[in-house]
């Protein structure tokens, strides 16, 4: 009876530990969601040119919208989920979101594009992962980076499970048809596993690290963002997030497409958006551990310059090995991304640690915006996608540059 009224300290770290698990599956479950359904773009992608005509830089822009919109309200998301919590945030997100897939089933002129998934769709999605990222940053004190890893990683199965989902359901029903069904399965599925989130307080970030001072430490140290964006450390890392962005999606937009262009089918080119997927799953983790027990800066140099040695070299080759090469390196290496909240709150600290990740995601994501929309622009110049993989190998030497040349915030209150 004792033991029930008056927990011990064991009894308390066990439930927060347990907790904290919970928070994480949730978290990984939702991000599968979310990043699965997004990039079914490439996969709608030519049905929808096929029926209306568009050009490939005019059907790209409304992704490019996409990303600039989800990024800048991401900013927004974070303040919210700071004073509010997550739970509300992505439940509202899951509602909003849903919403403007069932809008772009019914789409018949490129102006509802723009509206259902450039606008309605971004300002769901961008309830998503900031608040996540930093709940489960300020959950796991300890291998930050691989907890974080874990619960990104939802990207990469999302990626690796729901466009051939999506593809499958073309072949059966028809594009509209699969936008339905994506956008219903998607509300349903985020706002059930939203229920679970929790932000976190006292007591149970404190059980969750089996250490007492970890909260005032995770709630009272660091840099304000205002303080950040006084650094040069805060605009690198916002630079290389920005070239991140770039070539990020400039592979995940237009890899379909490309694959489609090489002779491969519609399902079959769906397939190495499942080989990106599901490598990720795995580079997430492992450079989620890889950052924590070295170091985060090494880690996001040497896969930056991977990417960027991967993109030159296919665009130097149209054989499908190397298609395959790439898409097994792109996949394994672009989720090096997850490194951003914990380099984050190595340089600047907890303090404001949700605005601060919101603000170099809207980098991220304006970056990301231009790399696709620029990338069919080329493609459209010069009938292939030479100089778009170009482009996107020296953003990642770029990025690579602006990682190496960091150095340590000279002081933090």
């Amino acid at each position: 009876m004792n033991k029930q009224m008056n927990p011990t300290s064991n009894d308390k770290k066990k439930h927060g530990l347990n907790y904290g698990y919970v928070i994480l599956a949730a978290g990984f479950l939702i991000m599968t969601v979310v990043s699965g359904t997004q990039y079914c773009f490439g996969v709608f992608f030519k049905p929808m040119l096929n029926e209306f005509g568009w050009t490939r830089a005019s059907t790209s822009a409304p992704f490019s919208l996409n990303l600039i919109l989800t990024g800048l309200f991401s900013i927004l998301a974070g303040r919210l989920s700071d004073r509010f919590g997550p739970r509300i945030v992505i439940t509202i997100g899951a509602i909003i979101m849903g919403s403007g897939y069932l809008l772009m089933s019914r789409i018949t002129n490129l102006w509802e594009l723009y509206l259902s998934y450039g606008i309605v769709v971004a300002i769901g999605a961008s309830a998503m992962y900031v608040p996540l990222v930093a709940m489960v940053s300020r959950w796991f004190s300890k291998r930050r980076g691989l907890m974080v890893g874990i619960c990104i990683s939802g990207v990469g199965f999302g990626i690796g499970i729901v466009p051939p989902i999506a593809s499958q359901l073309m072949i059966s029903l028809n594009w509209q048809t699969s936008l339905l069904i994506l956008g219903a399965s998607s509300i349903v599925l985020i706002a059930l596993l939203a229920q679970f989130l929790k932000a976190g307080t006292e007591t149970t970030l404190s059980n969750n690290n089996g250490d007492k001072e970890i909260h005032s430490t995770v709630s009272a140290t660091g840099l304000s963002f205002g303080e950040s964006a006084k650094t040069s450390q805060f605009w690198m890392i916002l630079i290389s997030w920005f070239f991140y962005g770039f070539f990020y999606q400039v592979g995940m937009v237009h890899i379909v497409p490309y694959a489609t262009d090489q002779g491969m089918s519609a399902l079959a080119a769906a397939s190495i958006l499942t080989i990106i997927g599901l490598i990720g799953i795995f580079g997430r983790i492992i450079l989620g551990f890889v950052g924590d027990r070295f170091n985060n800066r090494r880690t996001l140099l040497f896969s930056f310059m991977l990417l960027g040695a991967a993109f030159i070299a296919l665009s130097a080759s149209g054989a499908m090995s190397i298609l395959y090469v790439f898409a097994v390196l792109f996949g394994f290496f672009f989720g090096v991304g997850i490194l951003l909240a914990p380099i984050t709150a190595e340089y600047f600290g907890f303090k404001e640690l949700g605005v601060i990740t919101g603000v170099i995601y809207f980098g991220n994501n304006l970056g990301g915006a231009i790399g696709p929309t620029l990338a069919g622009y080329l493609f459209d110049l010069s009938g292939n996608y030479h100089l778009a993989f170009i482009s996107g190998g020296l953003t990642a030497i770029l990025a690579s540059i602006f990682i190496w040349l960091l150095k340590p915030v000279s002081s933090k209150p």
